[in-house]
């Protein structure tokens, strides 16, 4: 039971179900700038780790902790990107005349 939540939600983390070119890039560019933000956070981290050092300031457990939890999180977001990128590797070769013609035919419905 919880093995198959755990794959339906890596399933919906990763867009298993989804083919949508422009879905899967603005998703992708999401995760990016997820990454971003927590690289920039892990600078953060480092730089206080070293200020607390410096200091001889001892931080408490949830420091720590969330320390911990900031590392969890950037392999879950590299892991994420790798995935994504691995699934759709379609979408971002060239496109042939027939994906063109079906996204044509697709925006006449609209």
């Amino acid at each position: 039971m919880v093995g198959k939540f755990a794959s339906l939600c890596w399933d919906g983390l990763t867009l298993q179900n989804v083919s949508h070119r422009k879905i899967v890039i603005l998703y992708l560019l999401f995760v990016c700038m997820s990454l971003l933000f927590e690289l920039f956070l892990i600078v953060l981290y480092s730089v206080s780790s070293l200020i607390f050092y410096s200091y001889r300031f001892s931080p408490s457990v949830e420091y720590y902790i969330s320390g911990a939890i900031l590392i969890l999180l950037l392999f879950l977001t590299v892991s994420m990107f790798i995935t994504t990128v691995k699934n759709h590797k379609n979408i971002f070769s060239k496109r042939n005349s027939t994906d063109r013609a079906e996204e044509l035919a697709h925006a006449g419905d609209l």
